[in-house]
């Protein structure tokens, strides 16, 4: 597969190569691609925890503080 990069995007992967990331533009881009791929999955994993604590919540199984509540005895400090 050839890719024709020019403006901003080259740029960004010069600088890798330059900055030592990786050792060529093919590098970078392998590199670009599986950091995407990663903070993707990231995403949908905090997604999934958020549902199962909402749902948790909603079930009754997990308690929620007011947050007077979570403060204790700090909240007198907070206006």
């Amino acid at each position: 597969m050839n890719v024709t990069l020019r403006g901003r995007t080259r740029q960004i992967l010069e600088g890798m190569v330059a900055e030592g990331y990786a050792n060529t533009m093919s590098e970078a881009i392998r590199l670009a691609i599986l950091n995407f791929g990663e903070d993707h999955i990231e995403e949908k994993l905090v997604e999934e925890k958020l549902d199962r604590i909402d749902k948790e919540i909603k079930e009754g199984k997990r308690k929620v503080l007011s947050e007077k509540q979570a403060l204790g005895r700090y909240a007198k400090y907070v206006k």
